[in-house]
């Protein structure tokens, strides 16, 4: 039986278990909703096109809705993706099916989950990273004596590169508590298969094989202006076709807060060791910045041997200014130096209701002895809606020092401009003197305009400069574009 028979099979059951449960009436609670995400972009220097279409459809009855997330994707020229990954042209992304009823929640179909912090299993879906590892299987969720029970089943596919993919295989259980309002406790299990294939025919049988469960720990106490988080994940390698010798990793992770009325502290210790996988993601104890040229510098910690630290404290200065300032490190188990960065920002706002930040950051990433530093700072000025409008200007500029010892400086302002209306008008430009880029300036204009409460279109038009965006530890190499783009979203 195929997995999709078996998950259309799974929802039948669930339809009928509600015919049972869902007591007289509860056809009056019928519900609709959903909302179609459309994109249609041509690349004028490759004189290539793509269309991206994105609908979801959910439906209630009582205490059951059933969905589908449907995606279509285009292109004029198969050479041609700017997603960057591989994605079928036309595909029913994700079916499911879920069931509220009292302490019970059961879901069939694509689902996602995440223990704890997720260092025993993080499955997720970020929509403009292009990062999606849906399961699809069975999670059941139930609550009894305060104790809150998370149990699930599903499999899922990692593209690898090419035609070879990795099959995975997970079963989990974890269990959490509460008590008095001042500690948390949970505990999970976590077994996983993945099997390596290919989908070339002339590729035979299976290329690789693992087996590996993953036990973990957790502690969350809060206690007067003190929060304190443990979590504590171990890796036990069962089997593998490609090491003779079984593995074992861990992930340990550590936050504490400390918040007083003039000031907040934070702090984040991480050590991971052998644990990289596509279906965990543990925090990565580096900032995860909003301004455009820091995230693109954005450090990806390694999951295999790593241990670092992330600092951050933030105060009022009066009662219209804030300060923050930060820093992190990071090591290699043999406590050779990988990355550190120092930031920190300033806010201000007007009575008038305008405001001002500055920011800055200064990091170096190692590798071979050798470094690539990072120096950045940024501007943003919001003016009062007394100048016509809401206005918002922004200036970047950052200098980078590469392992050759090359230097070069980029740029970047951007000005947006909500002249209300529910109209937006933004222009960014980006310049640089890096050698190994084709262009030196970038012009990317864009026009937004909600023509209703459930409608909104935008148009831009120029060229956008590719790199580094990173969002939540996770990050996607954005391609350079060049043309025009019409973005389209209606909620129903």
């Amino acid at each position: 039986m195929s997995r999709s028979v078996r998950s259309s099979t799974a929802i039948a059951v669930v339809g009928l278990l509600l015919s049972v449960i869902t007591p007289a009436g509860a056809e009056d609670s019928v519900w609709t909703g959903g909302v179609v995400l459309s994109e249609y972009l041509h690349n004028t220097s490759l004189d290539a096109s793509a269309f991206d279409t994105r609908l979801e459809l959910d439906a209630g009855i009582g205490p059951l809705t059933v969905g589908v997330v449907y995606r279509a994707y285009q292109l004029s020229d198969p050479t041609y993706n700017p997603s960057g990954v591989d994605l079928a042209l036309s595909e029913i992304r994700y079916r499911f099916a879920d069931l509220e009823q009292g302490d019970l929640h059961l879901r069939v179909g694509h689902f996602f989950s995440t223990f704890g912090r997720g260092l025993s299993l993080r499955s997720f879906e970020d929509i403009d990273l292009e990062q999606d590892t849906a399961l699809d299987g069975l999670l059941i969720e139930y609550g009894v004596g305060g104790v809150h029970f998370t149990g699930l089943a599903g499999t899922t596919r990692e593209v690898l590169f090419g035609t070879r993919y990795r099959h995975h295989e997970l079963r989990a259980i974890r269990a959490e508590q509460s008590y008095a309002g001042w500690l948390k406790l949970a505990g999970s299990a976590v077994e996983r298969v993945a099997t390596q294939e290919d989908s070339d025919p002339l590729v035979p049988g299976t290329l690789g094989r693992s087996e590996d469960m993953l036990l973990g720990a957790e502690l969350e106490a809060w206690g007067g202006p003190v929060t304190f988080v443990a979590e504590y994940t171990g890796r036990y390698m069962e089997y593998s076709e490609t090491s003779e010798e079984a593995s074992q990793g861990h992930a340990t992770y550590l936050a504490g807060t400390f918040e007083l009325p003039w000031m907040t502290l934070f702090g984040e210790f991480k050590d991971f060791d052998d644990f990289e996988h596509y279906l965990v993601g543990p925090p990565t104890g580096v900032r995860d910045h909003l301004w455009a040229l820091m995230n693109r510098t954005t450090y990806e910690p390694d999951l295999n041997d790593e241990r670092g630290f992330l600092v951050e404290g933030s105060m009022p200065l009066g009662d219209c200014s804030t300060a923050m300032a930060g820093a992190s490190e990071a090591r290699n188990h043999e406590a050779e130096l990988l990355h550190w960065e120092i930031f920190g920002q300033g806010d201000h706002w007007f009575e008038s209701g305008g405001s001002v930040s500055l920011a800055g950051a200064w990091s170096r990433e190692y590798e071979l002895g050798k470094f690539i530093e990072h120096f950045t700072v940024g501007g943003e000025l919001a003016l009062p809606p007394e100048f016509g409008g809401d206005i918002e200007l922004q200036l970047q500029a950052q200098q980078t020092e590469e392992l050759t010892g090359d230097v070069h400086e980029d740029y970047l302002f951007s000005a947006t401009v909500y002249p209300r209306c529910d109209l937006t008008f933004a222009t960014v430009v980006e310049t640089s003197n890096d050698k190994t880029e084709e262009r030196s300036v970038w012009m990317m204009t864009e026009v937004k305009k909600r023509l209703a409460d459930d409608l909104e279109v935008s148009v831009s038009v120029g060229n956008e400069r590719g790199g580094l965006k990173c969002s939540g530890g996770v990050c996607y190499q954005e391609p350079e574009f060049e043309g025009a783009r019409l973005k389209l979203s209606v909620f129903f």
